[in-house]
């Protein structure tokens, strides 16, 4: 993976005033379109003997001839992060025909589609700052046609969105939450609206609050910008789950910090040495880990940071009593009296499922590219630059978030979709955004001349040109 040499982007001065950011409009390709669609309408059926999702269902159109355009060097160069994670996707599936063999095509083509197919998304359709944008107003029109139907359950403990789509023949949907654990939070019923679980609809909400508040600074007012940045904070609200409101607190902490020492150079060195300081500090101090530390008092409930506690300890139990193939998706060892439960860590999930070698293909392509991001020095200014923290902050969240909670099936896909949408800054020239008039196509630095836009896009066989310009003000 070819990243810049130069400083870390984030000890450069911040943008001292907000003045508007022109941006051209573009259309997000169909594929990306039903994407966000079947993410609001979580459609499942049966195809044959196959549990199938819309988003399933659209990746399993898309993810070959993707692969194809990524692997022949029609989106540039092939980085090392793009043949490690579809070596994690291949290693998966390998060791399930080992560990559980009967599952192994069903549940491991599933899951390739939802983690490589889901990145191909991403990574083949949104390349562009224009195309960046209007990915996060997609998403973002999933989150406000989402929030009635939240606060309605908020109050009746019914999603009425997969009980509407039950009621279609030949479709059904997630199971309502309300109906096999009923309790309320702080005063609550915690809405599902369209996952399976409260804390996945929190997850999604949580994911996009530094895109809101950071990444469309000049590019709308200030107050639809807050206003915005508020309706992603109620979503995340009307969960009721710690997973997502302390990944939501996260990100506006990582927010203050860059407004308060915005002067100093070094402020992300100074915060990563002080983490580390506190945690070595909570470990030698405290009779129990820092991680346990940290998980009792980042819930919102002791039942639940006894759990996670519990969790992790037996987890590990079962990554070293089978390093290297895993467990695949046979029960994982733990008390006799412990009930039937998820695995409340992805990460650990990854270990124990596919064993530490499928832990560490997963996670060097997911933190190569977050790093290599995150080194890139688009200068102190610009949109690139604005999206650029907007969405390494959104990582951070995300990747605390999943040491914490279990996500399957379209938060998965969503987890790696968000993943494949940061590639383009990993590759896109370096002194992009940083001049005030300078024109800006990745396409053509990446691609050859003919447009990779023909096969999903919104005019079926018309070849559209890569966005012309990016008039890259200040901010």
């Amino acid at each position: 993976m070819t990243i810049s040499q130069s400083p870390a982007p984030f000890v450069k001065t911040a943008p001292a005033s907000e003045k508007p950011v022109r941006l051209e409009s573009v259309r997000l390709p169909l594929a990306v379109v039903l994407y966000f669609l079947m993410i609001a309408l979580p459609i499942q059926f049966n195809l044959g003997p196959v549990f199938m999702t819309g988003v399933r269902a659209v990746l399993l159109v898309t993810t070959i001839p993707l692969a194809l355009r990524l692997f022949s060097g029609q989106l540039g160069r092939v980085l090392a992060a793009d043949v490690l994670l579809l070596a994690y996707s291949v290693w998966s599936v390998a060791t399930l025909f080992v560990t559980t063999p009967s599952e192994a095509i069903s549940y491991g083509g599933s899951y390739v589609l939802e983690v490589f197919g889901s990145y191909l998304l991403a990574r083949n359709f949104i390349r562009t700052p224009e195309q960046f944008r209007a990915m996060c107003w997609g998403l973002f029109t999933v989150l406000i046609f989402s929030l009635p139907f939240a606060i309605y359950e908020t109050q009746t403990g019914l999603a009425p969105i997969p009980i509407l789509i039950a009621k279609m023949p030949g479709f059904f949907s997630h199971g309502n939450y309300y109906s096999a654990l009923a309790g309320r939070r702080l005063g609550l019923e915690r809405a599902q609206v369209i996952f399976a679980h409260p804390i996945h609809y929190g997850f999604f909400c949580a994911s996009l609050i530094s895109l809101a508040f950071v990444g469309f600074k000049g590019l709308m007012g200030t107050f639809r910008r807050l206003l915005l940045s508020a309706l992603v904070c109620v979503g995340v609200i009307c969960s009721v789950s710690s997973g997502a409101i302390l990944p939501m607190i996260l990100q506006f902490g990582l927010i203050f910090w860059a407004w308060v020492f915005n002067p100093v150079r070094a402020r992300w060195i100074i915060l990563s040495s002080l983490i580390v300081f506190f945690y070595v500090v909570v470990d030698i101090v405290s009779n129990r880990t820092a991680i346990e530390v940290f998980l009792e008092y980042g819930t919102l409930s002791s039942e639940t940071a006894y759990a996670r506690k519990l969790i992790f300890g037996w987890g590990m139990e079962n990554v070293w009593k089978h390093p290297f193939l895993g467990i695949g998706l046979n029960e994982w060892e733990r008390p006799s009296w412990w009930p039937p439960a998820s695995m409340d860590n992805f990460w650990l999930i990854a270990a124990v499922r596919y064993g530490l070698p499928g832990f560490f293909l997963l996670i060097i392509p997911y933190l190569m590219m977050v790093g290599g991001v995150i080194r890139r020095d688009f200068g102190n200014d610009g949109v690139i630059w604005q999206f650029r923290r907007a969405w390494v902050f959104t990582q951070v969240g995300i990747i605390l978030t999943l040491c914490t909670v279990d996500v399957w099936v379209t938060p998965l896909s969503f987890v790696f979709f968000m993943l494949g949408t940061g590639v383009w800054m990993a590759s896109v020239p370096a002194d992009v955004g940083a001049d005030g008039d300078r024109e800006t196509s990745t396409e053509s630095h990446a691609t050859s001349p003919r447009s990779p836009y023909t096969r999903f896009s919104w005019h079926p066989g018309r070849q559209e040109s890569a966005p012309s310009s990016v008039l890259v003000r200040r901010v």
